[in-house]
């Protein structure tokens, strides 16, 4: 138990190969409190034909008044198949971000909580007390992927050129530029 005007206590959480932390000390706990955990994951599924490999991540949960809040940076591979070249390649990633859990279960009484309706995404705070990280990891994971993946600046694939010039307008749009020419 803290006495009043004393630092809230931080704890360092090591999971390997989990997502999953149990939160209901630190949801007793004074606003301001925190625990600060790494994550490392062998292997981490993203979608259906996508794998993050080697997820090193650094994360802390602080307490708020009727919710925690989870800041993290991590980074991660994830095998990409080039654009260009269409050879498998190491994409590497980092992504920093923030996600806020709600508790469904008050953690004194036992009682169900309700649902915080201010239009804020959240995750939610299991029965059990527990956080898990997967989803919004997955999520930013997901974001943080190029666009057009490509392997890099020697990629063997092919040169992509232009045809006709720049200023040339396609048949099919010649109408659409005589309007705007109009304007």
């Amino acid at each position: 138990m803290q006495a009043k005007g004393e630092t809230p206590v931080k704890m360092n959480v090591e999971l390997h190969n989990d997502t999953v932390i149990n939160v209901a000390a630190l949801l007793k706990e004074p606003v301001g409190s925190t625990r600060n955990f790494s994550i490392h994951l062998d292997i981490f599924p993203l979608d259906n034909d996508l794998v993050a490999r080697e997820v090193e991540g650094e994360m802390r949960l602080t307490s708020l008044t009727s919710e925690l809040l989870l800041n993290a940076k991590a980074t991660a591979k994830v095998e990409l198949e080039c654009d260009r070249c269409l050879r498998l390649y190491d994409e590497p990633v980092r992504v920093t971000f923030a996600a806020q859990y709600e508790p469904t279960i008050d953690v004194r009484t036992g009682h169900a909580l309700d649902e915080i309706g201010d239009g804020e995404e959240r995750f939610s705070i299991s029965e059990n007390h527990e956080v898990d990280v997967a989803e919004p990891l997955r999520q930013e994971l997901i974001v943080a992927l190029p666009m057009i993946a490509r392997c890099g600046p020697d990629c063997p694939g092919p040169i992509i050129t232009t045809t006709k010039p720049a200023d040339e307008i396609d048949d099919r749009l010649a109408e659409l530029q005589r309007l705007l020419d109009q304007q």
